[in-house]
């Protein structure tokens, strides 16, 4: 009697590679939910259009430290 393997390689699918990627795909799912909350403006779109705004969204938040860190220096606070 053959053996057969708990895991797979290559193109086959089997019970290890579909339960591995569910709570990944989950994990995804949720931490997109997540930065839909944060991103303003960001609620509807395709994921490619959210990692987007997200993008700048970022590099405008960068530059608000930026300024209120100079602003702190000239006011000495």
């Amino acid at each position: 009697m053959k053996r057969r393997s708990m895991f797979t390689v290559g193109k086959t699918k089997g019970v290890a590679s579909s339960v591995h990627r569910k709570p990944f795909q989950h994990m995804v799912q949720r931490r997109l939910r997540e930065l839909k909350k944060i991103v303003p403006d960001a609620h509807e779109g395709d994921i490619d259009v959210l990692l987007q705004q997200t993008a700048e969204y970022i590099c405008i938040l960068e530059l608000k430290v930026t300024i209120l860190r100079r602003l702190a220096a000239i006011y000495g606070v």
